[in-house]
C-alpha cells in the first residue's frame, strides 16, 4: 500500500513531512481525488518518498544541534530510566524513544518502547500515562502500559477505517479512543474514529469540513475537536459534541493549515499551524464550540505538525521539528501570554527519518 505523512507545500518550497511508500495486505491508501492533496496552494500528496529542501529561521537554532544518527535501543531501558519525561517519535524509524524532560544538555535517549511501531505521525500520552501510537503502517492504534515510560505492549486495536495519524483518550486502556485518520479507505477523505479495547473501532465520524486531518483531541468530558483541511485547502476544526453524530464546523478559526492539537488545563485548545515554509504558528483558541476565540499567536523557530503540552503548570509545549530533525520546547501559558522558544534537543534522532511526534508523560491535565 502507499503510506502518505502529513505534508503541504508554500511559496514553491516543498516541506513534507514525510512521504514512504511501502507494500501490505491492508489495500491501496489514496488521498481523496480533489484540489487540495497536503497543500494550501494546491498541489499533489506525493506517492514517492521526495526528500524535500528545508527552510529555516537557523539564527534561531541554538549551535551544536546537529543530528548525530539514530541510536536503536531496541526496548532496552538506560539505568537512569525517569518515571517520567518525552516520547519522541519519527515517521521512517522503526521504533519510538523516551527522552528525560528539562533535557536542555541534549542527552540521548533513557529508553525505546519495546515494540516496533511502523510509519507514526502523532503520538500521545493518556490521562494515565499509556503510551498511544497511531501506526500508519499497520493500520492500528498501539498502547504501551504506562505510567512508567516505554512500558510493555498492552493493547493493539485495528483501525478498519482509515490511515491513523493521531490520537487522543483519558484513559486509552478502559474507555474511549479517539482516532484521527488522514485518509479514509478506498479514497475517501479523512474522519475521525472511535474505539476501545473492549469493542474495537465501532464508529467513524465525517464531516464535509474534513478533507485531509492532522490532529485530533478530546476533552474530559468526552467532546472531540478534528484539525483539519476542507477539499479546497482551507483549515478547519470541527466539534463532536459527545464524539458523535456529524459534527459543526468552528467559526473564528483563522489557522492557515493543519496541525496538531492539545488541550490546556484550562480547557482552551492548543494548535500547531502550517504557516509557510520553513516556520509555523502556536495558537491558542478560547470556546470552539463551535465559535472560537483566538487568545493567542506565537511564532515557532521551524516547521511543526504535532506536539503536546507538560503537566506540570501546564507551561512547556513540545512539538516535533521535522525541519531540523530535533524537539523544539516551548515555554508560556494558554491562557494569553502565548509562547516562546526555550531550547531543542536531537540526539539521537536524524533529520532524514522525519522527526513529527513529541508527546510529555505526564501530559495536560485535559
Amino acid at each position: 500500500m502507499r503510506i502518505f505523512s502529513l505534508a503541504k507545500y508554500a511559496t514553491g518550497v516543498t516541506v513534507a513531512v514525510a512521504m514512504l511508500a511501502g507494500c501490505s495486505s491492508g489495500g491501496s491508501q489514496l488521498a481523496p481525488a480533489g484540489p487540495a492533496m497536503g497543500s494550501n496552494t494546491g498541489g499533489a500528496v506525493h506517492s514517492l518518498h521526495v526528500r524535500p529542501q528545508w527552510s529555516a529561521h537557523a539564527s534561531l537554532i541554538p549551535k551544536g544541534m546537529a543530528p548525530r544518527g539514530p541510536m536503536p535501543l531496541k526496548g532496552r531501558v538506560a539505568p537512569d530510566v525517569a518515571r517520567r519525561g518525552i516520547y519522541v517519535s519519527e515517521f521512517a524509524s522503526t521504533t519510538a524513544y523516551g527522552y528525560m524532560k528539562g533535557n536542555r544538555a541534549n542527552n540521548g535517549p533513557i529508553c525505546s518502547v519495546p515494540f516496533a511501531v511502523s510509519a507514526p505521525n502523532g503520538i500521545a500520552v493518556d490521562g494515565a500515562g499509556n503510551f498511544l501510537e497511531p501506526d500508519g503502517g499497520t493500520r492500528s492504534i498501539q498502547i504501551g502500559q504506562g505510567p512508567d515510560m516505554c512500558g510493555a505492549s498492552a493493547a493493539t486495536i485495528a483501525d478498519p477505517y482509515g490511515q491513523p495519524s493521531d490520537a487522543s483518550s483519558a484513559n486509552a486502556l478502559s474507555g474511549t479512543i479517539a482516532v484521527g485518520n488522514i485518509f479514509d479507505n478506498s479514497g475517501l477523505p479523512g474522519s475521525v474514529s472511535i474505539c476501545s479495547v473492549s469493542a474495537g473501532c465501532t464508529s467513524n465520524l465525517t464531516n464535509p469540513a474534513i478533507y485531509e486531518l492532522a490532529g485530533v483531541a478530546m476533552d474530559n468530558s468526552g467532546n472531540c475537536w478534528a484539525d483539519a483541511i476542507d477539499p479546497t485547502g482551507i483549515a478547519t476544526l470541527t466539534e463532536f459534541v459527545g464524539c458523535t453524530g456529524s459534527g459543526v464546523q468552528a467559526t473564528g478559526f483563522t489557522n492557515v493549515f493543519y496541525g496538531g492539537i492539545d488541550i490546556a488545563a484550562n480547557g482552551n485548545l492548543v494548535t500547531i499551524d502550517l504557516v509557510g515554509a520553513g516556520t509555523g504558528a502556536i495558537n491558542v483558541y478560547s470556546g470552539c464550540n463551535p465559535a472560537c476565540t483566538l487568545v493567542s499567536s506565537s511564532p515557532m523557530i521551524a516547521n511543526a505538525v504535532f506536539g503536546h503540552m507538560n503537566s506540570l503548570h501546564n507551561n512547556k509545549l513540545a512539538v516535533g521539528d521535522y525541519v531540523n530533525g530535533q524537539i523544539d520546547i516551548y515555554k508560556g501559558n494558554a491562557s494569553g501570554g502565548g509562547f516562546t522558544y526555550a531550547y531543542s534537543f536531537n540526539n539521537g534522532l536524524s533529520a532524514s527519518l522525519d522527526v513529527e511526534g513529541a508527546a510529555y508523560n505526564k501530559r495536560s491535565p485535559q
